[in-house]
């Protein structure tokens, strides 16, 4: 891996800036960053806490995913014996929970070490990073919608198992 050019080691991202049709924006927010912060280690800077800044928010992903599942696993033979109306909807959002989990696992917190973007020009490796941090950013609201979507299926399951308890169909405990 060391000695390579970037675009061996990260072809996709490479492929993602030269038919991006988002590239000259890209362009743009890295002039605009570098007429702010002056320096290209400031906007070096600036994008190592952006990317942390999208690492910090999937692991709240993950501990939301992770809670799901141990609820599930406590409590799950309860919610699938009150019947299909609880039972498949938690299936669901269990689905769509791991959708989200392997989305995030996958897309945003693979690694990639930001100094290993390398292009001809200081500015086009710039560009390189500022697209590779669009594109995990764009996988971590894919993974944060299939999580809400995972809960409102997992809560639909949680409600109907609740309302057969109260009715007396199903004991709670």
């Amino acid at each position: 891996m060391f000695g390579k050019n970037s675009s061996d080691v990260f072809p996709a991202a490479i492929n993602v800036l030269d038919t991006d049709p988002d590239a000259d924006s890209i362009r743009q927010e890295y002039e605009y960053m570098l007429s702010v912060l002056e320096t290209g280690a400031e906007v070096w800077k600036s994008l190592q806490g952006q990317f942390a800044v999208l690492n910090q928010r999937t692991q709240s992903v993950f501990a939301i995913g992770a809670l799901l599942i141990s609820v599930t696993g406590f409590s799950g033979h309860r919610m699938v014996a009150a019947g299909v109306l609880s039972g498949i909807p938690l299936i669901i959002g269990l689905l769509f929970v791991l959708a989200s989990l392997g989305t995030a696992l996958f897309g945003v917190t693979r690694l990639h070490w930001i100094s290993a973007m390398r292009r001809g020009t200081r500015a086009e490796s710039m560009r390189l990073v500022i697209a590779m941090r669009n594109r995990k950013t764009l996988l971590f609201l894919r993974s944060l919608k299939c999580m809400l979507i995972g809960m409102v299926w997992y809560v639909c399951a949680v409600i109907n198992y609740l309302y057969q308890a109260s009715a007396g169909t199903m004991p709670l405990l």
